[in-house]
């Protein structure tokens, strides 16, 4: 899944939300994350792209089997998992600081033993799609329309 950040520099503080847009952002929907609605799988392995490089902040990935209700909108404070997402709240996956080699794009993986993996999941009845937030650890001043991709290695049940 790839976004575009929104077209500014405004400095990310501990725990604001990475997204496409300061008001009506969209959450991370990760589309056929299980071959049928109502499915379960487990994560295995989650890599972060940034297009930008000299990005080092640690990030989480807050997942969902329904869009939550916590805030969405860019460079706002994180407030999930609420209590209205608790039954869909499937888990946090961690990803340790980016790794920048010079050009390109800066990078962090997810891997078994350092970020909370293998992550098991279920979709919402009638939904093979699962969705996240994406929340920074450290705080970082982004380049304007800075672009992220989040890739999830699912082993589908």
């Amino acid at each position: 899944v790839t976004k575009t950040r929104p077209s500014d520099t405004t400095a990310y503080s501990v725990d604001d939300v990475l997204s496409n847009a300061t008001t009506g952002a969209t959450g991370w929907t990760f589309s056929n994350a299980e071959k049928i609605k109502g499915g379960a799988g487990t994560i295995t392995r989650a890599v972060f792209l940034s297009d930008a490089t000299g990005r080092v902040p640690a990030l989480f990935l807050f997942l969902y089997n329904v869009t939550p209700t916590s805030g969405l909108n860019d460079n706002v404070a994180h407030d999930g998992p609420v209590s209205a997402d608790a039954d869909n709240f499937i888990g946090a996956l961690a990803f340790d600081a980016l790794v920048d080699r010079g050009s390109g794009f800066s990078y962090a993986t997810a891997t078994p033993g350092n970020s909370k993996l293998p992550l098991p999941f279920r979709c919402a009845n009638g939904d093979a799609a699962i969705y996240g937030v994406l929340v920074t650890t450290t705080a970082f001043t982004p380049a304007s329309g800075e672009i992220f991709r989040i890739t999830l290695q699912i082993l589908q049940d």
